[in-house]
């Protein structure tokens, strides 16, 4: 798997989310919804989806993520290839109106 910088590891490990990793990893093997709430910038949009990714889910199919605009859609798809030390379209990517930027996979 990439590795991400250090320097965003860091950051990243300091978001509220964080120490709730195993509990919502958990809570979404473990049921077919879940509703995930926390303050804007605590992680939900760029680390929930990494953990997933880390804890093997998308071997079942696709990790999405929505985004009411455009410019955040790529936004958040940039910082979490980012994290992850990965090209944008390759194991991230982005889909939008008109646009996509993803893996031929």
């Amino acid at each position: 798997m990439p590795k991400g910088g250090k320097e965003k590891t860091v950051t990243s490990a300091r978001l509220p989310i964080s120490k709730y990793r195993r509990k919502l990893v958990e809570a979404i093997r473990g049921n077919t919804f879940v509703v995930v709430t926390g303050e804007t910038g605590s992680g939900k949009t760029t680390q929930l989806p990494k953990y997933l990714f880390e804890e093997g889910f998308a071997r079942h199919g696709t990790i999405g993520v929505t985004q009411p605009r455009r410019m955040a859609a790529i936004s958040v798809a940039e910082r979490v290839a980012e994290e992850l030390g990965c090209p944008l379209g390759g194991i991230v990517g982005y889909q939008i109106r008109f646009e996509e930027c993803i893996s031929e996979v």
